[in-house]
């Protein structure tokens, strides 16, 4: 069921039972942050995370831009040692020295500490330029060889491999051992999320600088989950057959813990996203059970833009990826799916279109055909629990409508009903919603954060700590052109 905080509507048996938990965190009890000192091409994070009583903030430089194209097109050749070169020039508003940063906040000051900045190193053409692009993963986690809950970063290079950082207090961090899971001189330069259980953490490679177009961040050559029981100084070990022993399967790009076991969830660009499962005991490679196919009998949702633990089950998000030109993008807009497994690996359709199944005939949880009953939501980005309820981001179709270009598919009614859809957009206008128990969502609201800079077009980050729940928006610009990063707070018992 969804419904909107204008409705006048009965309680619900869902608001009854939320009776008991803190009052939810709503739109107007967010604040703005002050920052001060990050790199002004900076539009987003995608990985915030509390460790030790502060926000951990890892950033990138601006989106590649005609240099990074060119060196994308080049292929393979001439990849090196990462300690010789670094990141390729961008004509997109960052200077040659900027590049990755780690950022810690102390909420009780309002203050920011600066506690990581890319190293700057030699270019493929011999000048200076910074060697990380961004930090895309953060993971708290005590291993087989830390004495204490540790801070880990994945962090992202513009043209070497992936390097993880370490850190015991939030301020001072280390590069761990094996840059690139070890896998030698390879095109694996970024990784989107570093999970553990039984003492040992795990990951897999993201993204590809190399043979690659504009929107392929989240592929790889390198189809594997690794693991790892001593990041700092021991090895990254594969513990599945490439790509699950489908070549369909083009990226692994989400990965969940639930009741000690581990779930990997593919992009799959032919058939829909599939979600693999196992306890990890024995010797790796593990064995493994394939509990979701064909992007939950959607094949459009090749990608699982995310998954999130919630009430015992696992929710994960189902859409279709920008691919740029001549992609399957050009065609829709498809809404976004979302589906719910469970811990017996039944799984549940949230949101979206009925359908038949082997599983059976499944419909919507919630009434809505996806989207969460908005046919422009693209992507449900990031989704976290504060105080007990689930609150959820996205991004929509209409700030880049791809899917206005090369309609012959379309008749002329079909397209004006999509152009005049998409002339009311409005910029700065992005929804987030709410839930209590997965099957009621509210919506918090459709139009963004009241106040935040108008280039923002989602909700990239989402993060429920003591201290309050974090809301982090994307924008289409750095600060420098006009937009730049923001990060809101909202407590309702400090509000």
């Amino acid at each position: 069921m969804l419904k909107k905080l204008k409705d006048k509507l009965m309680p619900t048996n869902t608001e009854k039972q939320a009776v008991n938990l803190p009052a939810p965190v709503e739109i107007d009890d967010l604040r703005l942050i002050p920052m001060d000192g990050f790199n002004e091409s900076t539009r987003t994070s995608q990985a915030i995370i509390w460790y030790k009583g502060r926000l951990i903030v890892g950033t990138g430089r601006s989106p590649l831009g005609f240099m990074g194209r060119f060196t994308a097109s080049r292929g393979k050749g001439g990849l090196t040692d990462q300690g010789n070169f670094g990141a390729t020039d961008s004509a997109a508003g960052a200077r040659d020295e900027d590049g990755a940063e780690v950022w810690s906040y102390n909420p009780e000051t309002d203050e920011w500490t600066s506690v990581f900045k890319s190293p700057v190193q030699e270019g493929v053409d011999g000048e200076m330029r910074a060697r990380d692009r961004s930090i895309r993963a953060a993971y708290v986690y005590q291993t087989a060889s830390d004495t204490e809950p540790t801070l880990y970063l994945g962090v992202g290079s513009l043209e070497r491999q992936v390097v993880f950082l370490r850190s015991t207090d939030g301020i001072n961090f280390e590069e761990c051992k094996e840059h690139g899971f070890g896998l030698g001189d390879v095109d694996v330069p970024s990784v989107r999320v570093i999970v553990g259980m039984n003492g040992k953490l795990y990951c897999t490679p993201t993204g590809k600088n190399y043979g690659r177009g504009m929107f392929d961040d989240n592929l790889t050559d390198f189809p594997f989950v690794f693991e790892t029981d001593d990041p700092l100084n021991g090895h990254w070990t594969p513990v599945n057959e490439q790509a699950f022993g489908d070549d369909t399967n083009i990226s692994i790009n989400e990965l969940t813990v639930l009741n000690d076991h581990l779930y990997a969830m593919t992009i799959n660009k032919r058939n829909g996203f599939q979600v693999w499962k196992t306890d990890a005991k024995g010797k790796p490679p593990y064995q493994w059970t394939k509990i979701v196919d064909r992007g939950a009998y959607r094949n459009i949702s090749s990608f699982p833009s995310f998954s999130y633990v919630f009430n015992n089950a696992i929710y994960v998000g189902g859409t279709l990826q920008r691919q740029g030109r001549g992609g399957r993008d050009r065609f829709g807009p498809y809404p976004a799916d979302m589906i719910r497994i469970n811990a017996d690996d039944s799984w549940d359709l949230v949101s979206g279109v009925p359908r038949f199944t082997p599983d059976g005939f499944k419909q919507p949880t919630t009434g809505t055909f996806g989207g969460l009953g908005e046919d422009f939501i693209h992507v449900f980005w990031k989704a976290a629990e504060h105080d007990g309820w689930l609150y959820l981001g996205a991004a929509g179709w209409k700030w880049m409508p791809t899917y206005l270009k090369d309609r012959p598919d379309l008749s002329e009614d079909q397209f004006a009903y999509l152009q005049e859809e998409t002339d009311k957009y409005v910029e700065g206008h992005y929804p987030m919603w709410r839930t209590s128990d997965g099957e009621t969502w509210e919506v918090v609201t459709e139009e963004g954060i009241p106040g935040a800079n108008p280039h923002n077009y989602g909700i990239r980050e989402i993060l429920g700590t003591d201290y309050g729940l974090f809301v982090v928006p994307t924008n289409k610009l750095g600060a420098n052109k006009g937009g730049g990063l923001e990060i809101w707070l909202g407590d309702k018992k400090k509000s």
